[in-house]
């Protein structure tokens, strides 16, 4: 059965007005050239940190009773979170990987209990290494009724040969009772193929609709 006259513009505004996260990611050449695209589309990828973080902040207390957790950081230690007055903090600086936009080459599917890249790329200009360049964030807009943010980072292959990235994360910095750690708040699959000499850019939108 064919699909009623005005079903395409009603599925097109329904994805247009749906809360969340979004990512889009392109690759670049030694020169600059685009030489592939994903599109923006729906990460459904957030991981239990995100909302293990959520709830501390919400919580509001610094020694939260029963304890917050245990939820895996980064680095795969349990810890119990508490609030802290730097939540979320992901703006790293060139060079940066414990918090940002992050890359990595596995491609096992995302589950709920992740809590890191399965195969983080490390920062540098060695076999299988890569640059990250600091990450940017376009401000807070309103436009009608869809309030947004973006925030993105260049990640560039001078290793010397290809790289094929294949996964992307956000990590940031939280607080458990004694100090601050990292939680990897979503975690997306991606296929893209960086030449040496090019560059992965990954662009996370996160939205709200009124």
């Amino acid at each position: 059965m064919r699909n009623a006259p005005g079903d395409s513009l009603m599925r097109a505004n329904k994805r247009n007005t749906e809360i969340g996260l979004w990512i889009a990611v392109k690759v670049t050449d030694r020169n600059g050239r685009v030489i592939s695209r994903q599109r923006r589309r729906r990460s459904h990828s957030y991981v239990q940190g995100w909302n293990w973080a959520i709830c501390a902040q919400f919580l509001g207390q610094s020694t939260p009773s029963p304890a917050l957790g245990p939820v895996k950081n980064t680095a795969g230690s349990n810890v119990n979170l508490r609030t802290c007055g730097s939540p979320f903090r992901c703006n790293a600086g060139a060079g940066t990987t414990s918090i940002g936009i992050r890359v990595g080459t596995d491609n096992t599917p995302v589950a709920i209990a992740d809590y890191a890249l399965k195969a983080p790329i490390a920062q540098g200009t060695g076999p299988g290494q890569m640059e990250h360049q600091a990450q940017t964030f376009t401000w807070i807009g309103v436009v009608g009724n869809v309030c947004s943010f973006q925030t993105e980072r260049v990640i560039v292959n001078n290793s010397g040969a290809q790289i094929n990235v294949r996964e992307a994360a956000i990590y940031m910095t939280v607080f458990y009772p004694t100090a601050g750690t990292e939680i990897c708040a979503c975690r997306d699959l991606i296929s893209q193929d960086v030449p040496d000499g090019g560059s992965v850019t990954v662009t996370y939108t996160i939205r709200i609709v009124a």
